[in-house]
């Protein structure tokens, strides 16, 4: 029995063979609608490396038809539009990994998805992708770190790590004169990297900072 392309993403996300699936999705663009609902996976690492996916697959469309890479990014803030009727779940994660992968084209993107931390069901993904951005260009995001230092006292043990995260990414000082607390805190924290899913404490992430 032959799989469908919708199997034949899965597959390609368990091996990681993301450049073998940017460049089909790229041959027939109106195949991205399969990648695009793995973003809303139960399968974290699914998730996560769909999250990957888009990014690569943005960077590739970037050279060949740029108004298309574009229309991508457009539909991610739509999804986390009151007006498209849901939430984007993973609509911030995927903006961040674009604009690391390419900085230059879609700078003026960052400013604009790290002003939604208002939103707390997208919180998580506003400072993940903060960070993420970052890693490639720390200026588009350096001067929002005086707005975003405050999420590291969250109730949300994600929110901490994550701002944590950044901070240690950007080159921050550690601010612990009034959360010394977070070098005890052992709540666990996603963390993808280089295709792996990790579980790390808190604690970690803010030793980080304090290299202690």
């Amino acid at each position: 029995m032959n799989r469908t392309f919708k199997e034949d993403v899965l597959i390609f996300l368990k091996e990681r063979k993301l450049n073998e699936l940017a460049d089909v999705i790229i041959k027939k663009k109106s195949q991205i609608k399969n990648l695009l609902r793995l973003l809303y996976s139960t399968d974290a690492i699914i998730r996560w490396r769909a999250i990957e996916a888009v990014g690569v697959v943005v960077d590739k469309l970037v050279d060949i038809d740029y108004e298309a890479a574009r229309n991508i990014i457009r539909s991610m803030f739509w999804s986390i539009n009151d007006e498209s009727g849901g939430i984007g779940w993973s609509a911030p994660e995927c903006i961040g990994e674009i604009i690391y992968r390419r900085p230059k084209e879609f700078s003026e993107f960052a400013s604009i998805i790290i002003s939604n931390t208002d939103e707390e069901m997208l919180l998580r993904g506003v400072l993940w992708a903060a960070g993420r951005i970052a890693q490639a260009e720390p200026e588009l995001v350096r001067s929002f770190v005086p707005e975003l230092i405050k999420y590291i006292d969250d109730p949300d043990p994600v929110v901490r790590g994550y701002t944590l995260r950044l901070l240690h990414i950007i080159g921050e000082k550690a601010p612990f004169d009034n959360n010394s607390y977070l070098l005890g805190d052992t709540s666990i924290v996603p963390v993808y990297e280089n295709g792996i899913l990790k579980e790390v404490s808190v604690a970690e992430l803010a030793r980080l900072l304090c290299k202690c």
